[in-house]
């Protein structure tokens, strides 16, 4: 049964997933979405229901903006991680949007 509100598209993104006792940078997004996303990681994977932020870098090099989005970590395949985002505040939802070119 699918649990997802909102439809995944597939987009590579490069992407940081920082978390308290882990942090990888250089990961790459599978799919994103407005409630989650799939970050392709292999070493250091954050355990499920670990809070994580991700931070994507859009634009051209030497105009990137930044931006930041909290999620909690749903599941962890060989591959990666899948998560999910919670109570997105105003800024984030935008920057979701900015990252699905929507």
């Amino acid at each position: 049964m699918e649990k997802r509100w909102a439809a995944r598209r597939d987009v590579q993104i490069s992407v940081d997933l920082k978390c308290k006792d882990v942090e990888v940078v250089n990961c790459l997004t599978r799919d994103v979405s407005l409630s989650g996303a799939f970050v392709q990681v292999q070493q250091l994977q954050p355990p499920v229901n670990a809070v994580v932020d991700l931070v994507f870098r859009l634009g051209e090099p030497g105009h990137r903006t930044k931006y930041s989005v909290q999620a909690k970590v749903a599941r962890t395949t060989g591959d990666g991680v899948g998560v999910m985002f919670e109570e997105l505040d105003v800024s984030s939802f935008r920057s979701l949007r900015e990252v699905l070119g929507s």
